[in-house]
């Protein structure tokens, strides 16, 4: 299209010129097509913008060979005439055109059919969206990611007239298809919002494939790790963990990771992918496995030791990008496929500690204490016992303050403190707390007492951030 027109004229007639006489007897709503004669020779593109004009005639279409001036296309401006030019055959262009005038719904569907069996071939993202652009002329398409970030396709498309959502395989929105029009109407946008809605499934399992794959090698390294420890290992087993890069001869520290408490609940698979997806973004050289209701990793090393790992994960697990909320919990150094069996169970026990802290939070097994044994206690059985001896607290509008407090303190053996530390306040706010829990009859320093009321605290504590945000009843993730 040369001319800067507005093409909001409906096109109902075709006719084929050879003679610009032949314009003269041309209806309105007609597309001129110039047949190579008509468009040769001076003033013959003049002629028939003119004569479309006069007529009220669509637009004028004419062929490559064409001479078309700078004087040409101001005129078709300046008359309001649409001006194109084609490549190849008039006349064929001329039927097609009719075709597609005699029937817009049929033209229509012949091109979503073209673009979806072309849309069929292609297995990534850049070349579903390459395919759409190809067969789209006139318009801009890129794939538009909920950040902003263009996936695939021009990035002149973004802020486009046409936006379609993609949807995860589990019906949430990671994308957009954005699609920008150089001449909008109400036909064409309708016929682009199609071809987009015809892609998105496509994406969506061109998207998902990379997912799909962690969460089968997830399922097939959880079988091969249960194996390993079952404590019967045969040849084929060994040499697989062997290909993988599995190493037990050396001191291992094992980490297990899981969501926190309270985390919303996802499709296990889903979870697993994401999960897998973003700890080997950010822990390449470390395996992680699918184990039980969490994930399992070790490191090794001659000379290691949980310190060095604490560190390490302290400083990087919050980079780990996935839609699951994790803490982490470490075992003591062992050796040997037996001694990571132990190192994974004292690391399960120190995660169920971690999980009450919030995201990113890390605990070691030989830094945890009596409170490993509270981590391994049914809370289920324990929340009614717990609510009913703490029961002055929680009627309290400062009750989940006191609770928090009182188990800081009995988690650090009685020392205000620490607890202070621990909580990040002045010892002299922890006395005062202290003061109004001896007040309403809490006695914690009451030996008898004592491993009671951390019990309750410690359950009363998960049990509260595990609830749902609107006060009905949940469980944990």
């Amino acid at each position: 299209m040369l001319a800067d027109v507005i093409l909001d004229a409906q096109v109902r007639y075709v006719v084929l010129v050879s003679d610009l006489d032949q314009t003269l007897s041309c209806l309105p709503n007609t597309a001129i097509v110039l047949h190579t004669p008509a468009a040769q020779g001076g003033w013959a593109l003049e002629s028939a913008l003119r004569a479309a004009w006069e007529r009220t005639a669509a637009c004028v279409i004419a062929p490559a060979d064409s001479t078309v001036s700078r004087s040409t296309i101001a005129l078709a401006e300046r008359l309001n005439v649409p001006l194109f030019v084609v490549e190849g055959d008039p006349a064929q262009h001329a039927l097609e055109l009719a075709a597609a005038v005699a029937s817009p719904g049929a033209a229509r569907a012949r091109l979503a059919a073209r673009c979806a069996s072309a849309i069929s071939e292609q297995t990534s993202l850049r070349g579903i969206v390459g395919v759409i652009n190809t067969e789209l002329p006139g318009t801009s398409v890129a794939l538009v990611g909920e950040d902003g970030q263009v996936l695939a396709g021009k990035a002149a498309a973004v802020g486009g007239q046409v936006r379609v959502p993609v949807l995860t395989l589990d019906g949430k929105p990671w994308a957009h298809l954005v699609a920008r029009l150089s001449a909008p109407s109400p036909s064409g946008t309708e016929t682009v919002t199609t071809i987009l809605r015809l892609a998105r499934a496509p994406l969506a399992a061109s998207a998902a494939k990379p997912k799909l794959a962690l969460a089968r090698r997830g399922a097939q390294e959880r079988l091969l790790l249960e194996a390993l420890l079952s404590g019967r290992p045969d040849a084929d087993t060994e040499q697989a963990a062997r290909v993988l890069g599995w190493r037990f001869d050396e001191r291992n520290v094992a980490v297990v990771l899981r969501p926190v408490v309270g985390a919303p609940l996802i499709d296990p698979d889903i979870a697993t992918a994401g999960v897998l997806a973003g700890w080997g973004e950010v822990f390449a050289d470390r395996p992680l496995v699918p184990h039980g209701d969490g994930w399992v990793s070790w490191w090794s090393g001659p000379e290691l030791t949980a310190n060095q790992v604490m560190s390490r994960l302290r400083r990087r697990l919050p980079r780990i990008r996935c839609a699951v909320p994790l803490s982490a919990g470490l075992g003591e150094p062992a050796e040997g496929v037996h001694g990571l069996r132990r190192s994974m169970h004292e690391a399960a026990l120190a995660c169920a500690v971690a999980i009450r802290s919030g995201a990113g939070a890390v605990e070691s097994f030989d830094a945890l204490g009596p409170r490993v044994v509270l981590a391994s206690l049914r809370n289920d059985e324990l929340i009614t016992a717990a609510q009913t001896a703490l029961a002055v607290l929680l009627d309290s509008a400062d009750g989940d303050v006191l609770i928090r407090t009182l188990c800081a303190v009995l988690d650090c053996g009685g020392s205000t403190t620490q607890a202070a530390a621990r909580l990040g306040v002045h010892r002299n706010t922890i006395s005062g707390r202290l003061d109004r829990i001896r007040a309403r009859g809490i006695a914690f320093d009451d030996p008898d007492r004592r491993l009671a009321l951390h019990v309750a605290c410690f359950v009363l504590l998960g049990e509260r951030a595990a609830a749902p945000p609107d006060g009905s009843s949940g469980g944990a993730a």
